[in-house]
């Protein structure tokens, strides 16, 4: 150790000594330059990135072997540097190697004492150790405790709500056992899935939202069906709350005058009769009549009150939690759809009876009522279009049925009671918004049914008029016929109530039989109309066309019932009088139909056409023009002429007399014709009775006229020519009648006289005597004259001149011919 020491304390001095050494300046090699000392420096400051580019440099000068020298004499430069300075500090490190050493043995004997300590606290700890491990033990069990203790807390809320589930749904409260459903799911799904038992829970709770939804469809359907058993019950209380509101409503007994009364009548207290019109119903308990009725308001409950829709809205909830409200609805819209489809397929025996069809009728208003309250409280469930939708299927079931089991009805009395059930049905469906025009266009079919059906009635009664009536004017006996006939015709005529009795009307009993039924036709059209919706005007009009065509029809059936040729002349004259006065009547029944429909006077644009009994009258009066030319020929058919008498008897011939009696017997009665009518089938009569004679004089079946039957047949013309004189059809001109047989009275005079020369000098002039006799008539009644002369031959052999005479003038009549 002593020698160790001195070698470092030598050492030590050594590298002392040498010290300076170490640390002075490099010097530079004898032979090394500048260049060379600056590569050397660059390889050492450098970094190693740039060595390659010394290199570079270094070889490029061309000096390697001598930079190599430079390097190795650096080199063991650096070297001996470095073993100078381990010398120096050797000395130091035998130092403290053995002070290590020394500190070994102190380290082993500390390490000794401590395993003692150590082995004596091991002995002394047990205990306390033993101890310690049971708090560790102790406080773990606690713990484990504590958390047992809060996830339990944290899962009574789970087993409160299962519970409170389990309850609602045997209660059947669905809606809040969704709730509680959501909120376990939703509050406390984060601790259900952690255990075992609240997993169990989880899996029992996946099947409840079938089963909710499941049940909810089953009370929907039940509640629809319920509904469904009801709607006729909820279709008469809206029908009836309705006719109230309206003022639809008729009662049983006298009408009370005053209109509050009718804000007293329950539902309870009137019913709605066969006809659809309301009825006040007897009360069981004649006490109710004394208790006051200001305790029943008209509207104190609507038809769907006493319903509970809850079913209805539960189930909107229930499916809006569940997130299927689409599916809800289209499911509820189904069903409602099947259910219209069957309450507007009318029953089998629907056109037995009106009652069936005042419930068929009752069951649809129930069911849209229903309808329009859902879509009030569940404006999503059912909206708008889809209501529209279903009434447009029931409008369409309801036209089509109505007109399939009506349509073809003739019963008057069916049809008004028909439009009253369907005007009331559609006022109340109206009510509730719905729209009715094609209940309106329905009513409108029925009305033209209606009238089509009135009007055939009342052209029956009046073809019946026509064939049972007498054709003779009305005669009274005392004021009260008088009276009577007036309050059934309103006739005028001056002086006629001042006149004695028997007093005469110029109409016979058909004319106020038909003017009746002519107002009770314009009754029942005004019938059917009552409470349509319609204006006066309209209503005014209506009932005015109607009438119109009413009176076309009755005119047709005048020209069928005259054109029986078996209709005597006395018929035809009073028809034609009987025509005059139900033309005048239509200005009366102008003014009963303002009365009846309030309208007032004033301009119309439908007026009653008087003249639609014109084409009638002509044909009439051009029948009593037929039936006198047939009496004429008759008469005249009884004539028996000698056409060779050799003289007049004197006298006119009898089947004249008995014409001109027949005539003025005729005539006279036409004293209540129309004044131009009258002179007009006089003067035709009297013109085809001198053209019938003139025919009769020129006839070709008449060879030869002897001059005394000229003068028979001129007291015959003389004889109508007095009738013409005399007339008893008063308005002609003077001579204006007796022109009728002035060419017949001219062509007698010209030949009887022989004043051919007159005839033949004036021909042509206007003021000629014969200027109305034709030359070949003149020469067809002179052949006829020249024919019987030449049968008395001894006539022309004892005046050759008188014919040389005849035929010159013939000869000269055949020349103007």
């Amino acid at each position: 150790m002593a020698t160790l020491s001195t070698n470092s304390q030598n050492t030590k001095d050594t590298a002392g000594g040498s010290s300076d050494t170490a640390s002075t300046s490099y010097n530079a090699y004898a032979e090394m330059n500048a260049e060379q000392e600056f590569f050397l420096y660059e390889l050492e400051t450098t970094d190693s990135g740039s060595i390659g580019l010394v290199l570079r440099a270094i070889y490029d000068t061309g000096d390697v072997h001598k930079f190599a020298r430079a390097l190795e004499q650096r080199i063991a430069h650096y070297d001996k540097n470095i073993l100078k300075v381990c010398t120096y500090h050797y000395q130091g490190f035998i130092d403290s190697m053995n002070q290590l050493k020394n500190l070994q043995t102190k380290c082993a004997n500390i390490k000794d004492i401590a395993e003692k300590i150590d082995d004596n606290i091991q002995e002394r700890s047990k205990e306390l150790v033993k101890k310690g491990t049971e708090i560790v033990r102790y406080r773990k069990l606690q713990r484990n405790a504590n958390t047992a203790i809060e996830q339990i807390t944290m899962c009574l809320p789970i087993l409160e709500n299962y519970a409170k589930l389990q309850d609602l749904m045997k209660q059947k409260k669905y809606y809040q056992a969704l709730k509680v459903l959501e909120e376990l799911e939703h509050t406390y799904g984060s601790h259900i899935n952690k255990y075992r038992f609240t997993q169990s829970l989880a899996k029992s709770m996946t099947p409840i939202r079938d089963e909710i939804r499941k049940n909810s469809y089953a009370e929907l359907r039940i509640f629809l069906e319920d509904v469904a058993k009801i709607w006729q019950r909820i279709g008469e209380d809206a029908t009836k709350a309705t006719a109230i509101q309206t003022g639809f409503y008729k009662s049983s007994e006298k009408k009370d005058s005053d209109m509050d009364s009718r804000k007293f009548v329950t539902k309870e207290d009137i019913q709605l009769s066969k006809d659809g019109s309301i009825l006040k119903r007897a009360s069981k308990n004649p006490e109710g009549l004394e208790k006051k009725k200001t305790d029943y308001p008209e509207t104190s409950m609507s038809a769907t009150d006493n319903i509970d829709f809850a079913p209805i809205h539960r189930c909107c909830q229930i499916f809006s939690v569940l997130g299927e409200k689409d599916a809800f609805e289209n499911y509820y819209r189904g069903e409602r759809e099947k259910q219209t489809l069957t309450v507007i397929t009318p029953p089998t025996k629907l056109q037995e009876s009106i009652t069936s069809s005042i419930s068929y009728l009752d069951r649809i208003v129930g069911f849209f009522v229903v309808e329009d309250h859902i879509m009030n409280s569940q404006p999503g469930l059912v909206t708008n279009a889809y209501k529209d939708h279903l009434w447009d299927l029931a409008l369409q079931q309801i036209t089509a049925t109505m007109n399939a089991h009506f349509g073809n009805c003739l019963d008057v009395e069916m049809m008004i009671k028909m439009k009253k059930v369907i005007l009331l049905f559609a006022l109340t469906m109206k009510s509730y918004g719905y729209g009715i025009s094609s209940l309106y266009s329905l009513l409108q079919n029925f009305r033209d049914q209606y009238n089509e059906i009135l009007m055939s009635e009342y052209c029956a009664q009046f073809e019946k008029a026509l064939k049972e009536d007498n054709y003779t004017q009305i005669t009274v006996k005392n004021e009260d016929e008088y009276k009577s006939v007036l309050a059934e015709y309103p006739h005028y005529k001056r002086f006629l109530d001042k006149e004695e009795y028997p007093r005469k009307f110029p109409f016979s009993r058909f004319v106020p039989t038909v003017f009746n039924q002519a107002k009770s036709y314009l009754r029942g059209c005004l019938r059917f109309m009552e409470n349509l919706q319609l204006s006066q005007s309209e209503v005014d009009d209506t009932v005015r066309r109607y009438a119109n065509v009413l009176l076309a029809r009755w005119s047709g059936s005048l020209k069928l019932f005259v054109s029986d040729k078996s209709r005597s002349l006395i018929q035809l004259v009073q028809i034609t009088i009987n025509m005059g006065y139900l033309e005048r009547s239509c200005e009366f029944l102008e003014r009963y139909i303002t009365e009846l429909t309030n309208r007032g006077e004033g301009s119309h644009l439908v007026t009653l056409k008087d003249q639609v009994f014109r084409d009638a009258r002509s044909e009439v009066e051009q029948l009593i023009d037929e039936k006198l030319r047939e009496k004429v020929d008759d008469f005249l058919e009884l004539a028996a002429y000698d056409w060779e008498l050799p003289q007049a008897s004197g006298v006119a011939s009898d089947y004249i007399a008995d014409l001109i009696k027949f005539l003025n017997t005729t005539f006279t009665a036409f004293t209540q014709l129309p004044s131009v009518l009258a002179r007009h089938v006089c003067m035709q009569t009297c013109k085809y009775l001198a053209d019938q004679m003139h025919n009769m004089l020129l006839s070709s079946d008449v060879k030869a006229v002897s001059t005394g039957v000229l003068e028979q047949f001129s007291l015959d013309v003389m004889q109508c020519e007095m009738f013409t004189a005399q007339c008893p059809v008063p308005g002609f001109d003077d001579a204006t009648l007796s022109m009728t047989f002035a060419h017949l009275r001219q062509l007698l005079e010209l030949v009887m006289n022989s004043d051919w020369t007159t005839y033949l000098a004036e021909r042509g002039q206007n003021n000629s005597k014969y200027s109305r006799v034709k030359a070949s008539n003149a020469a067809i009644l002179l052949e006829k004259i020249i024919e019987l002369e030449k049968k008395n031959s001894s006539f022309f052999s004892r005046s050759g001149d008188r014919k040389k005479l005849y035929d010159t003038i013939l000869r000269q009549l055949k020349t103007l011919t």
